[in-house]
């Protein structure tokens, strides 16, 4: 059961909501800082180590720093920056940081911490290099490579940041398990920062994919100075190819707890942990979430990209696009603790399916043809919590995330290598800025969706049993109501008539979602090849729960919808008077490619089916 949260959000808004410590944005991205020995690194003091420098007269662009200097690229320091007699500390909690001798020169990247005594906080340990130097201010950014192309020795990079961080008590802000409770959890909550902290994922609006964004980097930040390699970057898993579909060999062997990446069963199946059991294509498929060119929706429609416009909330519904599928599919299909969002970033393969999830992001925006990311004041400037490698509470807003390169320092593989300027604003640098944030408001609902037909009217009829075996339920058409379909698809529009499963109520996931198809041939194998096929229905982070600051939602059903408009003149060719919608379960798969069993217990129930239109 879940405890209730006594103390306020991780959301801040103009007013005033928030973690009482997080006072401080996290200033991002680093900025290169160019230095010459003799530096000295001090012992460290818990885990941060301290190397006192003095401020050059100018940048390094125009001169290389001198003996014990450090500089910016293309200007002296200025304000705040500068410390006691003319100076500062490079402040490091990875380890990475070590003395400099006499005559070297070496380049960090570095961000002013407001909270450790506007110290240079150490982002990234680039080594020696020598002069000239560029009076341009950019880093190379981190690079995020598939699980596929790790070398041994990152795989064991990874292995000893994970063990480091599950090693930590829960307590600590950097514990593998205090990071995963985030997310969600079960777990009593016994400290003050415990109850403002965990439970805050963003599920079910338009601030999914930007807070698991915020949540990923300071995760891979605190993975890496766990790690004692400060070139640790976390990895994503491609699952979308086909040939890395299976659960990557680093998280199965060796099989045992000598592997922090092994999740013995129940908290993952046993075929997925052997190699025998896979995701399916249908499970990863992205081209609905692709085609979409809208990043946000009404309140009440997840029919865009990104999810519908709303407050901040843990769990919402409906699912965007991209939540609904692949994440929340991928999800359900690796069963244990992924299928449960509560559990799931217990699992270490929880954020290598996010970084694929966040590199999909940057995939979606790639096509162009209009997409871009939200544009109101809400979704750019509210304020999220999370923790640094110091174990220190900063915030971030949809505004600093946009642009992983350019503001977060990292870049994934396969996106285009090209240089990024990083942007140097006096205001952000010099001050903690004082800017105005609106508190996020209720975007007005989508226009009423008019039913054309439905499954059961009567009160008595009985609920649809989402169990383990296929379903098959009828919805009759009217003439007015065939009529009415084949006309608003005449001109072959998107969104125009949807398949709502209305009334969902359920549990827990099981490990099992749902293909789902509309008037499908008879005889036609089922699978996401055939024609009549809609999409998935997976039960993952459905049901409502605020953020605490928030009220809990009125009592209202739970509903996924579908854009069947491309296959409603396939399905009257089928049947006139009649769609039936089957609902094929589905789970892992074999290395052929076929479905394998799935439990045969239910899991939930769908009270109706309707056919409906958004005008």
């Amino acid at each position: 059961m879940r405890l209730p949260l006594l103390f306020g959000t991780t959301l801040l808004s103009a007013v005033g909501l928030g973690h009482a410590s997080a006072q401080s944005p996290q200033f991002v991205p680093a900025y290169p800082l160019y230095c010459q020995g003799p530096l000295t690194t001090g012992s460290p003091s818990g885990r941060e180590t301290t190397t006192p420098f003095i401020w050059a007269p100018s940048g390094a662009g125009a001169a290389a720093p001198g003996p014990g200097q450090c500089a910016w690229a293309d200007r002296a320091a200025r304000g705040i920056e500068i410390q006691s007699a003319g100076g500062n500390v490079i402040c490091d909690f990875s380890g990475a940081m070590h003395s400099v001798p006499a005559g070297t020169f070496v380049e960090v990247g570095v961000a002013r911490d407001p909270q450790v005594n506007n110290c240079m906080h150490l982002a990234r340990y680039d080594g020696t290099v020598k002069p000239p130097f560029s009076a341009i201010p950019a880093l190379p950014p981190f690079v995020r490579q598939s699980i596929a192309s790790l070398t041994p020795t990152q795989i064991a990079s990874l292995r000893h940041g994970i063990q480091v961080m599950m090693s930590r008590p829960a307590t600590d802000p950097t514990s593998f398990r205090f990071q995963a409770n985030i997310h969600g959890t079960y777990d009593a909550m016994t400290t003050p920062q415990e109850m403002q902290s965990w439970n805050n994922c963003e599920h079910g609006s338009y601030y999914f994919a930007s807070w698991h964004r915020m949540f990923l980097y300071f995760f891979d930040r605190i993975l890496r100075a766990a790690s004692g390699d400060p070139n640790l970057v976390l990895p994503y898993w491609n699952w979308t190819d086909p040939a890395q579909r299976t659960l990557p060999l680093a998280f199965r062997q060796p099989a045992d707890a000598s592997n922090p990446l092994y999740i013995a069963p129940p908290g993952r199946p046993a075929a997925l942990d052997a190699g025998t059991a896979s995701l399916g294509a249908g499970t990863v498929d992205y081209s609905a979430a692709f085609a979409s060119t809208a990043f946000d929706s009404p309140g009440g429609s997840g029919a865009s990209f990104g999810g519908q416009i709303a407050t901040p909330m843990q769990f919402n519904g409906p699912h965007g696009d991209l939540e609904s599928q692949p994440h929340d599919v991928v999800h359900v299909a690796l069963g244990g603790l992924m299928s449960d969002p509560d559990t799931a970033a217990q699992d270490p393969i929880f954020w290598l399916h996010h970084a694929n999830i966040d590199r999909m992001w940057n995939r979606w925006l790639a096509q162009g043809g209009g997409r871009s990311d939200a544009t109101d004041t809400a979704w750019l400037n509210t304020r999220f919590t999370f923790y640094d490698e110091a174990g220190h509470a900063v915030y971030l807003t949809g505004a600093e995330v946009e642009h992983t390169v350019g503001q977060l320092n990292y870049r994934y593989d396969d996106d285009p290598l090209t240089l990024h300027r990083v942007p140097f604003p006096i205001a952000t640098r010099d001050f903690i800025e004082a800017r105005p944030v609106a508190a996020a408001t209720e975007a007005p609902a989508a226009e009423a969706a008019p039913a054309l037909a439905e499954s059961a009217a009567s009160a008595q009829a009985r609920p649809i049993e989402l169990a383990g075996t296929t379903t098959r339920v009828q919805v009759p058409l009217t003439e007015e109501a065939s009529s009415r379909m084949r006309a608003l698809v005449a001109n072959n529009a998107p969104r125009q008539v949807f398949l709502r499963l209305d009334a969902i109520q359920y549990d827990k996931s099981n490990g099992v979602y749902y293909e789902v198809y509309v008037n499908p041939p008879a005889g036609e194998k089922l699978d996401v090849h055939a024609p009549g096929y809609v999409g998935n229905l997976s039960l993952f982070g459905l049901k409502p729960h605020a953020m605490e600051g928030h009220a809990q939602p009125a009592a209202k059903d739970i509903y996924v919808e579908y854009d069947i408009s491309h296959l409603v003149n396939q399905a009257m060719a089928v049947n006139s008077k009649e769609l039936t919608v089957v609902l094929v379960p589905r789970g892992l798969f074999d290395a052929q490619g076929e479905p394998l069993p799935v439990p045969e217990k239910a899991q939930g129930t769908v009270g109706r089916v309707v056919i409906m239109s958004r005008r």
